[in-house]
């Protein structure tokens, strides 16, 4: 019997859905009746690395697609860790407050702008034009914030760089998810933000390396290497293929059965590959002659409401966690715990980046056996119960000056981003971009970059306040706000593990679900007749 409360809230009722679903279809009369679908035809493929056309195609997807977010990784690290370079305070007459709050989120503000027009490239031109246009205008604006003479032209080459971005991660994780094998995908996804941790690694530790340079090129290195991911996409992506979906959307149907053909049935039109298309057909083509595909189209449905929501929650709590505080103001922390001395800092900053990196890689391969739910809630509350710790050591060693509470609070950090990197790292981008169909993916996911980065602009400029003028009782907000995200993560997160890409529709929109998703669908119609 269902507790009355609790049935109000959508992510509840889906997993009472899912447990009827899973009683009623169990016979091979009902499969055979209903046909195989993609999951069941997926279970007998083989694994990606003893297929030579999957291992082309994930070599080349990690270099062209997905380090897109290597990019942003290397900014916030590096931001972090360039105030520890004297040379690069004194250069800029050591920026605080407003100041630096405003430098740091300035990235953040141009990639808000551009986010009219990311998914206008990336759905009109293609995914990898999207990727392109983003890595050059992120080269422009790494090579100006090299070379910049004054505050104002550093700050601008910060605003082309995140300009550019959007146009990256828009096109990135459509691509990637539209390419991958089903049997793959979701792990090969939720790898993509965990790319953010390459970036970071990279940037903390040639920050650490040129802290010896006694000039301004101990600042100016690199911030002129933020360049290399761009590079790496610019130099490989036209060796990938385009997406399937975009080309069948545009009248290109043979070349998208032949890279389905190569990439997810081994040259072969398998049974697998015939369904894909099959499915991936009958979608865009439900899609175009409902007029789905614009940008009303996000809110023209219950389905899609929810949707945008679930993005939206994504991009906020992704960046909201307390998160935006280490990535970018480590630095100001350790000071407060008594930590000051510079080359530790950075020491820290580069541990933390990789910490990060094995928590979130892993966490990926995972997605799949434990689903996205139950990683969601034990992320919220763990990082709910760590935060609180950590903002009670701080103001213990506030009070004491005491070493030991300065040490439980950076043992805290290290906790808390654990919890952090286990869900939201990995699973950010790669739960926004499958529940979105084809027709709004684009659009879907420059909401989720809108969201992301306007997150971080107010977090980059109202933290440095926060921490100069509070100090440990501005944690006391983030302890509250992570109480909510908790009640969102388990009121609203609905679970999409087990279904194929375009089957994902059944689950929010029911009977009204426009691709025919083959047995989901028949298991849907079971369940209403019960």
């Amino acid at each position: 019997m269902a507790i009355p409360i609790l049935s109000k809230f959508p992510a509840y009722r889906q997993a009472q859905m899912r447990k009827c679903i899973h009683v009623t279809v169990v016979t091979d009369q009902e499969a055979m009746e209903y046909g195989p679908d993609i999951q069941q035809l997926t279970k007998v493929e083989k694994s990606w690395y003893k297929v030579p056309s999957r291992i082309r195609l994930y070599s080349l997807l990690f270099p062209a697609a997905i380090m897109a977010y290597a990019t942003s990784g290397y900014d916030g690290s590096m931001m972090n860790s360039l105030q520890t370079v004297t040379y690069w305070e004194d250069y800029f007459n050591n920026p605080e407050g407003a100041v630096l709050g405003v430098l740091s989120a300035i990235m953040s503000l141009g990639a808000t702008c551009s986010t009219p027009f990311a998914p206008l490239v990336a759905d009109s031109f293609g995914r990898r034009w999207g990727i392109t246009v983003g890595s050059t205008i992120m080269i422009v604006g790494t090579v100006i914030q090299a070379a910049s003479r004054d505050f104002a032209m550093f700050l601008i080459s910060r605003f082309i760089v995140g300009f550019g971005l959007t146009f990256c991660t828009t096109a990135a994780p459509s691509l990637v998810t539209e390419l991958c094998h089903p049997k793959e995908r979701a792990t090969i996804t939720a790898i993509c933000n965990t790319c953010w941790f390459i970036g970071s690694i990279v940037a903390a530790w040639v920050t650490f390396g040129t802290l010896k340079i006694e000039s301004t090129w101990s600042w100016r290195i690199p911030s002129l290497l933020q360049m290399l991911p761009s590079l790496f996409q610019i130099c490989t992506i036209w060796f990938v293929p385009e997406s399937p979906r975009w080309l069948i959307s545009h009248d290109r149907p043979d070349e998208a059965l032949e890279v389905l053909k190569r990439y997810h049935g081994g040259g072969e039109e398998t049974d697998l590959v015939k369904l894909e298309f099959s499915e991936i057909q009958e979608a865009i083509r439900l899609e175009k002659e409902n007029k789905l595909t614009s940008w009303y189209s996000l809110i023209s449905t219950s389905g899609n409401r929810y949707r945008i929501f679930l993005v939206f929650c994504m991009g906020l709590f992704s960046q909201w966690s307390g998160n935006g505080l280490i990535s970018y103001y480590l630095s100001r922390i350790l000071d407060s715990v008594g930590i000051t001395n510079r080359n530790i800092q950075a020491l820290v900053n580069g541990l933390i980046s990789i910490w990060n990196w094995l928590i979130a890689f892993s966490s990926a391969f995972f997605v799949e056996k434990i689903g996205r739910r139950p990683l969601f809630l034990m992320s919220t509350v763990g990082m709910t119960i760590v935060f609180a710790a950590w903002t009670a050591a701080s103001a213990q060693f506030s009070m004491t000056k005491h070493n030991s509470a300065g040490i439980a609070a950076v043992a805290m950090i290290f906790i808390f981003e654990f919890f952090y990197c286990i869900a939201f790292q990995p699973l950010a981008v790669a739960y926004s971009v499958e529940i979105l169909p084809f027709g709004i993916r684009a659009k879907g996911m420059a909401v989720y970059v809108f969201s992301t980065k306007a997150a971080v602009f107010l977090n980059q400029f109202v933290n440095p306040i926060g921490l100069a003028n509070i100090g440990w009782k501005y944690y006391i907000v983030y302890c509250i706000w992570l109480l909510v995200e908790v009640l969102v993560a388990f009121g609203f997160f609905i679970e999409t593990k087990g279904y194929a890409l375009e089957e994902i529709a059944v689950i929010f929109d029911g009977e009204k679900a426009l691709p025919p998703a083959s047995m989901v669908e028949k298991d849907t119609e079971i369940l209403h007749k019960e």
